[in-house]
């Protein structure tokens, strides 16, 4: 087996960790390894330089594909990124917060999440399903009633009462919302 060959195989090898990698951030809600699009994109790479190493051609096609898949990715990150508008930490000691989270494209997307920060292996959970909203006014005020409890409470002045009061139950250990077991609807 020559050189090439084998290099070519840890550069397949790579690929499927990036693969894996990214369903264990995304089945485990590791923000670590929550990024589908990079480490796809990973993939994708060592896989075209793998060919390129088993089937030769010279060194030019490869870069081309390469530099094409990487701005694509570059755009793709650029437009659809989420940013942090609000934390709200937990109570002392808990090393849970509550995110809020918005993409302003075109009409602002906001999600709420509640984090766990433990270093690597820090995980988000889906507190709120997303919702569009022009203004940060459809957002509840979120209070931490204990480490296992968060309250989603309409602001003052909102006649629409989409939150009223909703109470939900938290994993202490993990952050993960146990009552109600998905995310609560906005609206």
């Amino acid at each position: 087996m020559s050189l090439r060959t084998r290099v070519a195989g840890a550069f397949f090898v790579l690929a499927v960790l990036a693969v894996a990698g990214a369903l264990v951030g995304a089945l485990g809600h590791y923000t670590v390894l929550d990024r589908p699009v990079l480490l796809g994109t990973l993939a994708v790479s060592l896989v075209v330089l793998a060919g390129a190493l088993v089937f030769g051609g010279g060194p030019r096609g490869p870069a081309v594909a390469l530099g094409m898949i990487w701005a694509a990715v570059g755009l793709v990150t650029y437009v659809n990124s989420w940013q942090v508008y609000a934390r709200i930490p937990g109570p002392t000691g808990s090393g849970l917060e509550v995110r809020v989270l918005y993409d302003d494209w075109i009409i602002p997307d906001w999600a709420l999440v509640v984090r766990r920060n433990d270093g690597l292996l820090t995980r988000e959970w889906p507190l709120v399903e997303r919702f569009s909203s022009e203004h940060s006014d459809g957002l509840p005020t979120v209070t931490w009633v204990d480490p296992s409890h968060v309250r989603l409470d309409d602001r003052p002045g909102d006649d629409r009462a989409p939150w009223g009061g909703q109470v939900i139950v938290l994993d202490p250990g993990t952050g993960r919302p146990l009552k109600p077991d998905h995310p609560v609807s906005a609206f």
